[in-house]
């Protein structure tokens, strides 16, 4: 790949895991001073403001990623770009405030029939928040679409700065409402930038609008589908079937599990504008066995992740979050074994949305969204937090299959199966050794150990099965190049002893 797809990505990935990480902690102090109920009640909230800026954005951010880069290489101008996504961004506001009413309408009319006892003062609050987090996702979309990914990460900064120190002074101050004061303060950075696009003079860039309407309705339903069925829909189910106190031992699990996913989503947020780009500049081709490297790139970092938390997931529950806890640790090995799906999902996503094909992630959207709401109603009342866990790991299973299977004739080699098997063998045994460590030394050191353990053995496994091609080696030894003489030459060696490559080559600059 090239060094801009490369830093571009690293760069989207350290934003992404800003906001993982202040999320995590934000949780972690929650459930520190909350409890599990009120942490249960909060991560309610969240899962309403997230599904419904998803819902909002009515597929405007992947139109987004995916116009902007081809009106650069048509020469239009950065007030022209702007002025694109002001275009688009005004049915995203008009949605925005009627899912607001309809959320408000709902809430007040299950409490007057006393079907649920939700304080009018958090429907409020999680109102307010729908509302800023979807109006601010228009800043990502924009900022990834123009790949000023510095840019992205500084307001990123600042959102993750102001949510900590919000959401935990809040928690302390005010319990559960002054907490959600803090993440809607969490969202007001990128809610400002967006409020500078909305009041750029808007233009349609040339596309007609029958052309974006069509686009987005199809993307509107995907959207709405993985919203409401597949994101965090366990936990609907889990507090109607189960407790609220059940609800928050999965959110931490959530939370805790995308310590492992979210490093490789994260890396996959800048893919897109890269496909459209190379087909705007190669009359619609991209280059031969480039799919193929991105999925052993992701290969090599999903799976060890995924498989050694899943081995120290109960000691990491335990000591992150308390005794109290202890429940989500199985609910947390279950999810990571299943979150390499989720990430080849992506993987194939990211380039049928950069190739206009949609049609096919809507269908197996739909698929995933029936088999998620049987496997629920199936599995949650009888087995609660696990059985949902299973549930989501087998849809995404399930989906990523599919769309693998529509990718024939794009890089779907022999070697790259085999590759990847050899990978998650490999990762399979690192995750065996650090659960054996795990499991005799009790405590953080006993954690210390075991990733240590899980790592050199992930390390061997690759060596002695040669799981690593030489064109790869040659290209994560360029890049290690370019890191300071304190730590690149170290890197580079312990690569020439993971997988072994010619020294004549070593030293080929990246493309």
């Amino acid at each position: 790949m090239k060094s801009s797809i490369m830093s571009n990505s690293i760069m989207n990935a350290a934003a992404g895991m800003l906001l993982l990480v202040t999320g995590f902690v934000s949780s972690i102090a929650i459930a520190r001073l909350l409890g599990p109920e009120a942490n249960g009640t909060i991560a309610f909230a969240l899962w309403v403001a997230a599904t419904g800026a998803l819902v909002a954005e009515l597929g405007t951010g992947v139109i987004l990623m995916r116009c902007l880069p081809q009106l650069r290489a048509r020469g239009l101008g950065v007030r022209e770009r702007r002025g694109f996504a002001a275009y688009l961004a005004l049915p995203v506001l008009v949605s925005t405030v009627l899912l607001v009413i309809l959320y408000g309408s709902a809430s007040w009319e299950a409490e007057h029939e006393g079907v649920i006892g939700t304080p009018q003062g958090i429907v409020v609050l999680t109102g307010l928040l729908l509302c800023v987090q979807s109006i601010g996702a228009l800043s990502k979309n924009y900022l990834v679409g123009e790949q000023r990914l510095g840019a992205f990460f500084r307001i990123t900064v600042i959102s993750s700065l102001l949510q900590l120190a919000l959401v935990i002074g809040g928690a302390i101050g005010f319990g559960v409402e002054g907490a959600l004061v803090g993440y809607i303060a969490g969202q007001l950075a990128p809610f400002a930038f967006a409020f500078g696009i909305l009041v750029t003079p808007r233009s349609n860039g040339g596309y007609s609008a029958r052309t974006l309407a069509t686009s987005s309705a199809v993307l509107f339903i995907e959207f709405v589908l993985s919203a409401v069925f597949l994101n965090r829909a366990e936990l609907f189910f889990l507090q109607q079937f189960r407790s609220i106190e059940e609800v928050g031992f999965y959110a931490v699990a959530l939370s805790l599990a995308n310590l492992a996913l979210q490093l490789p989503v994260q890396l996959t947020g800048s893919l897109m504008p890269f496909y459209v780009e190379h087909r705007e500049s190669a009359e619609g081709m991209l280059p031969p066995g480039l799919f193929a490297a991105v999925m052993r790139s992701f290969a090599y970092i999903t799976f060890p992740l995924c498989f050694g938390l899943a081995a120290i997931s109960q000691p990491l529950v335990v000591a992150i979050y308390g005794e109290s806890f202890a429940p989500s640790g199985v609910i947390v090995a279950i999810l990571a074994v299943g979150s390499p799906a989720f990430v080849f999902m992506q993987l194939t996503t990211q380039y049928l949305y950069s190739m206009d094909r949609v049609g096919i992630r809507l269908l197996t959207t739909g698929i995933g969204a029936v088999l998620m709401v049987a496997g629920c109603l199936a599995a949650v009342p009888f087995f609660g937090g696990p059985g949902a866990a299973i549930v989501r790991g087998c849809v995404f299973l399930t989906i990523g299959c599919i769309l693998l299977a529509s990718m024939r004739g794009v890089d779907m080699t022999a070697s790259l199966a085999i590759t990847v098997a050899k990978v998650a063998g490999s990762a399979a045994a690192c995750g065996l050794a650090a659960f054996a460590i795990a499991g005799t030394m009790p405590g953080v050191a006993g954690l210390a150990a075991a990733i240590l353990a899980g790592a050199l053995t992930y390390a061997l496994c690759l060596r002695l099965t040669q799981a690593v091609p030489e064109v790869d080696a040659r290209t994560i030894d360029a890049l290690l190049s370019r890191l300071p003489r304190r730590y690149g030459p170290t890197l580079q060696r312990a690569l020439s002893l993971i997988a072994p490559f010619s020294a004549a080559d070593a030293r080929v600059p990246a493309e």
